[in-house]
């Protein structure tokens, strides 16, 4: 047993009383002392430190991925604002795009048309201009035939015959007379 622990068994044995609480022996607060020193230097040199680092590194961790969350944050909207951006002029690009294509189809269209438009009036052309030399070819032998029965009629009516050049000169008059009519 300790000393103090005899001193309080021999006060309370004594029957002086109760035991003062604030009276403690000299060799118990030294031997106190020592051992809080002891824990205290053992503690600090052994624990406290790596507790304190531990801590440290701890608090830099979550510092670092706090930073790191708010770039990558960051980075997210700046990337979804490109995103945004490529998007609208993606559709601006369609939107030009189908513009060009309705502008480019009614341009074809009208070209289409106006060729075909002028194949109509070239075949056009070509139909009349048949219909015409079929006119005056018609024309030129239904001369020639009535000219050559006028010419008969009056070969035997007169009772001559014609020169060849007055036969032609007689074809021609009577085709400008049918061509004038």
């Amino acid at each position: 047993m300790s000393q103090f622990a005899l001193n309080e068994c021999l006060l309370l044995a004594s029957g002086g009383g109760e035991a003062n609480p604030l009276a403690a022996p000299i060799d118990l607060a030294l031997w106190t002392l020592v051992v809080f020193l002891g824990l205290v230097f053992v503690l600090g040199k052994y624990a406290w430190k790596p507790i304190i680092e531990g801590l440290n590194a701890r608090e830099k961790s979550i510092a670092d991925n706090i930073e790191s969350a708010a770039r990558a944050k960051e980075e997210a909207e700046s990337n979804l604002k490109a995103y945004e951006e490529k998007i609208a002029g993606a559709n601006d690009e369609a939107a030009a795009l189908i513009a060009e294509a309705r502008s480019d189809a009614a341009a074809a269209k009208e070209r289409m048309l106006a060729e075909a438009s002028e194949e109509a009036n070239r075949t056009r052309q070509k139909g009349l201009a048949d219909v015409e030399a079929a006119k005056s070819a018609a024309v030129r032998e239904l001369a020639e035939a009535s000219v050559d029965s006028a010419v008969s009629l009056a070969s035997n009516i007169v009772g001559r015959s014609l020169k060849k050049d007055d036969h032609a000169k007689l074809i021609e008059e009577s085709v400008k007379r049918f061509a004038g009519s």
